[in-house]
């Protein structure tokens, strides 16, 4: 199966925000893979009690993210009722019973997060992520941008202002959205483990493309609804793509221009050589 999205191919440099304008039709992305991640997603809410964590006082932009899905969903032609939900989430509760972004997160198959605008700082307010990047929920939880992002390298200066600024700008109906991509070797969806304590990669086998397509968006309360959905593709799928010399090859130079912090955060220091040679050896099969 082809890569739907190919981040590193269109010149932007990777580490940088690039987030962008999307029409309100365009906001959701569905596609012939929503019932397979539903599927991992309840099979994650059943069994991982830290993939949920919800303050109480955000209940009413949770049920306004939840129409907003369904709404969407409907104009896609696509049935807006969760679907197969787990009968009962890891912590015991009748999934019947859920708070509303738990409804949302099983309409499809993005990740949702709900932020909020304190005295100094937005914070991580609701959220539901069955399928994070090496990152866990309750580390982040009802934590400041600074604490969520303090090992992305670069954060801190014009990156971090430049996202306040664009959380406070933001208008209701007009949503941004933003592409990063990472390389993970086996493994599906969900990356267990966080980005402080997780090994680097020592071996090449099945490399996959893992892209996050996000998506920004202000509710009518005040807080911001966080969409990210995961899309994961084996780098040998670029042999079947009309483009794929070109994929391949632009992921190399990518990976080639990454400084030391940057392999570090994607666990690639020990394999980005081996690796983008291999994918220059691809290219040249491809052409």
């Amino acid at each position: 199966m082809r890569p739907r999205h190919t981040p590193w191919a269109g010149g932007k440099k990777p580490f940088s925000i690039a987030m962008s304008p999307i029409a309100l039709e365009d906001w959701l992305e569905n596609d012939d893979r929503r019932l397979a991640d539903l599927a991992e997603k309840a099979g994650v809410l059943s069994r991982v009690g830290d993939a949920v964590r919800i303050r109480p006082d955000t209940a009413a932009s949770q049920a306004e993210a939840r129409d907003l899905i369904a709404a969407d969903l409907v104009r896609q032609g696509l049935d807006p009722r969760p679907v197969a939900p787990p009968e009962r989430l890891a912590d015991g509760t009748p999934f019947a019973e859920a708070p509303p972004l738990l409804d949302a997160a099983m309409m499809l198959s993005d990740d949702l997060v709900i932020m909020r605008r304190g005295e100094e700082a937005w914070s991580l307010a609701a959220g539901v992520v069955a399928f994070p990047s090496g990152w866990h929920l309750p580390e982040k939880f009802d934590r400041p941008m600074n604490a969520i992002h303090r090992s992305v390298p670069g954060w801190a200066g014009p990156m971090a202002m430049r996202v306040a600024r664009i959380f406070d700008n933001l208008s209701v109906d007009a949503p941004v959205w933003r592409l990063n991509w990472s390389i993970q070797f086996g493994g599906g969806l969900s990356l267990a483990g966080s980005k402080h304590d997780k090994p680097q990669a020592t071996g090449i086998a099945a490399p996959l493309v893992r892209v996050e397509r996000q998506t920004l968006r202000r509710l009518t309360t005040g807080d911001l609804l966080f969409t990210i959905k995961v899309m994961v593709d084996p780098v040998e799928a670029f042999a079947g793509h009309p483009d794929g010399a070109h994929l391949a090859t632009s992921l190399a130079d990518q990976l080639d221009g990454l400084d030391a912090a940057q392999l570090a955060y994607k666990g690639l220091t020990k394999v980005r050589d081996t690796l983008a040679a291999r994918l220059r050896d691809l290219a040249a099969a491809t052409v």
